[in-house]
């Protein structure tokens, strides 16, 4: 659907100063036509002739409005473009003018909401980070976490960049809070029970195999219920915003899951010795267990 922008100038403004910006705009790139009564009437051409039920459409006491149709669909790159330039022209003009519809409230939102959200995704990082290292008490396995749970929302959301796939602002938003508490849900059910193996006495290797071996179920089942669940949502969904962020949170399900089973495993062999030395009571518990010795790195 074709964005319509509103604009809104001063009704004292002279009539060739409101002509001329309109004819500006509709000179841009990408405006099919401009609407208004400047453009319509004329210096010539007597107001008292107009309905009064036309002029009370098209402006008040204040502001005289002015129509601007689009060939570009709201929320997109183009149409963002095309409204900085209106503005540009506008406010050069009357700088009391304003510029709003669909399309120009979802740029303001975009552009209002975009440092927020990089602060809110900051913080979620943090918070994550911090109960995992209250939870675990350990310095590296937050960092550990964290990267396989940022590895796989980057994954996913690098998919339709490559596709060449337009995406709603607010995707990455939903994206990077739910894909966000199911792959941390996933990261720290394997993580227990591998801890819970080390400290038992257990090698790195053990461990590793007893806790792949005893959460891949759960972890597959969640994954796939989360997928079929969104899934269906994305295959039936008519409208596109709603569509394009259940296809987006059934590959991230499937991706979470994956990086899980495969990356966390790998990670635990990797940097086994790492987690040992910067985890709270790693080796005192896993000494004390059965009476064998200190924490085998087989």
């Amino acid at each position: 659907m074709n964005a319509t922008h509103v604009i809104l100038l001063d009704k004292d403004l002279d009539g060739g100063t409101k002509r001329k910006i309109m004819s500006e705009v509709e000179d841009l790139e990408g405006v099919k036509s401009t609407v208004s009564i400047s453009s319509l009437i004329g210096p010539l051409f007597p107001r008292e002739m107009i309905p009064d039920d036309i002029l009370n459409m098209l402006e008040s006491d204040q502001h005289e409005m002015g129509l601007v149709v689009s060939e570009y669909e709201p929320a997109t790159p183009e149409v963002n473009a095309q409204i900085a330039e209106i503005n540009s022209i506008v406010k050069t003009k009357d700088p009391g003018a304003l510029v709003i519809g669909e399309a120009p409230m979802m740029k303001d939102l975009e552009d209002t909401t975009n440092v927020d959200l990089q602060r809110v995704n900051f913080l979620s990082m943090a918070a994550i980070f911090i109960i995992i290292l209250l939870v675990f008490k350990s310095i590296s396995l937050p960092f550990l976490l964290v990267l396989v749970i940022e590895f796989a929302i980057n994954v996913n959301m690098a998919v339709p960049y490559y596709q060449h796939i337009s995406l709603a602002f607010v995707a990455s938003i939903v994206i990077g809070t739910i894909q966000l508490g199911a792959t941390v849900d996933y990261a720290i059910l394997m993580t227990s029970r591998y801890l819970a193996e080390r400290m038992a006495g257990r090698t790195k290797m053990e461990s590793v195999s007893i806790a792949h071996r005893t959460c891949i179920l759960s972890i597959i089942t969640s994954g796939l219920s989360f997928f079929v669940a969104t899934f269906g949502v994305s295959a039936y969904s008519r409208v596109d915003m709603i569509g394009s962020i259940c296809t987006l949170l059934a590959r991230g399900a499937l991706v979470s899951m994956a990086s899980v089973i495969l990356l966390m495993p790998a990670m635990f062999i990797i940097f086994d010795g790492l987690i040992m030395r910067t985890t709270m009571g790693f080796r005192s518990k896993g000494a004390s267990a059965a009476g064998k010795p200190a924490l085998k790195s087989r």
